[in-house]
């Protein structure tokens, strides 16, 4: 392994589950690690793999961009620091506001940042997928205009079929997904988030979970660098949500329909393509993640795939780390689901679901405090149900 410059370090931006995954893999490849979080409660804030948890009151630009500036000052004996982002929003804060962070922070998809903000828009997706020859649900963009009468709504997607699925354009809206069976449903839907307009409707491709895939690259100008493929067993919503249990798999027709969809862009750093596997074998575009490692990554870094890592190593212009991959590796989200691994070791009747290792969101032997307080805090939320 390539080893960390002595004087350079990571700073993550966000301590929820995923956040502390990407501290974990940086800290156990002799990273020094630093944080901002806007919630010192989380169970990722307890993880002692983080040198320094700097506490800020907002993620909001008009916050973040100046903490973030003001930390660099206060760790300025690093020559280089690396800044990793966790979630949609930080992405679009970076990409929107590198001339004031690039001079104080590496980031490993800098030089593509306008690609990156651009495959982060769901209104963009059917023309990226459609230019790179791959197939996209019928789609359109519905904002304030299309949804003021209902007439008017139902004539604009009277050549769609039912159901169609709805999704925010703008990352971290109130709502995920939904799914409408008829327009009237679409409508009071559409009602129901009207604040979070403008949102794509497309529509729905059949399947369930175990339909859904995702290949996850690291790239480096656009060269794959090392690929793996994932598979959901579980989300929630069902067949529509976050990731709620996943597993590593060998699929060779994901890797190449992700790498077709990235071809050209030239991008650096970790992406991934969720794609979902129709009825009739058919392969379908859902969505990209750019410019930071998926809310599974975990999953990846228990396989050996370590995207952090090959991250941190990019942005310093190292020699990337590539480790074999292990096939035998599922992953159960803690998060959201905290009893999932317990649920398919009763309906398995086995201590080894789907006959493979698993890995979990919080559990680790060297860093026990965030699984204690995610116990505490599951432990409060059913004493107050209850109550």
């Amino acid at each position: 392994m390539t080893q960390p410059h002595s004087d350079a370090a990571a700073l993550v931006v966000g301590l929820c589950s995923h956040g502390l995954a990407v501290s974990r893999a940086l800290h156990q490849a002799g990273i020094k690690v630093f944080a901002v979080e806007q919630n010192a409660s989380l169970p990722g804030s307890a993880t002692n793999t983080v040198q320094r948890l700097f506490i800020i009151d907002s993620f909001n630009d008009d916050c973040l961009i100046p903490a973030l500036l003001d930390i660099r000052q206060q760790l300025s004996n690093f020559t280089q620091l690396v800044l990793f982002a966790t979630n949609d929003n930080h992405v679009r804060s970076f990409g929107l506001h590198l001339a004031h962070l690039c001079p104080a922070y590496l980031i490993s998809w800098a030089d593509s940042f306008q690609a990156v903000l651009r495959l982060q828009k769901k209104s963009e997706l059917e023309t990226v997928a459609r230019e790179q020859g791959l197939n996209y649900p019928k789609s359109m963009v519905l904002t304030t205009e299309e949804v003021s009468n209902a007439l008017k709504l139902e004539s604009q997607l009277q050549d769609f079929i039912y159901p169609l699925i709805i999704k925010p354009v703008q990352p971290l809206s109130s709502f995920k997904t939904q799914i409408a069976q008829n327009a009237q449903q679409l409508y009071a839907f559409l009602q129901q988030y009207h604040t979070d307009l403008p949102i794509l409707a497309q529509e729905y491709i059949a399947g369930g979970d175990e339909s859904l895939y995702f290949g996850a690259l690291t790239l480096d100008s656009g060269h794959t660098i090392q690929a793996m493929v994932g598979r959901k067993l579980s989300s929630f919503p069902v067949a529509r949500g976050q990731t709620t249990i996943a597993e590593v798999v060998t699929n060779a027709d994901v890797i190449k329909l992700t790498e077709q969809f990235f071809a050209g862009f030239k991008l650096s750093g970790p992406v991934s393509l969720e794609l979902k596997k129709a009825p009739d074998g058919s392969f379908w575009v859902i969505e990209p993640t750019v410019g930071r490692t998926d809310f599974w990554a975990e999953l990846c870094i228990a396989a050996g795939f370590n995207q952090p890592l090959q991250e941190f190593q990019l942005a310093l212009k190292q020699q990337v780390t590539v480790t074999p991959i292990n096939t035998q590796i599922s992953w159960f989200d803690a998060e959201r689901a905290p009893l999932s691994y317990w649920q398919a070791v009763w309906q398995q009747k086995n201590i080894k679901p789907f006959g493979k290792k698993a890995t979990f969101t919080f559990f680790c032997w060297s860093d026990w405090r965030p699984f204690l307080r995610a116990c505490w805090n599951l432990f409060k939320r059913i004493s107050s149900k209850r109550l």
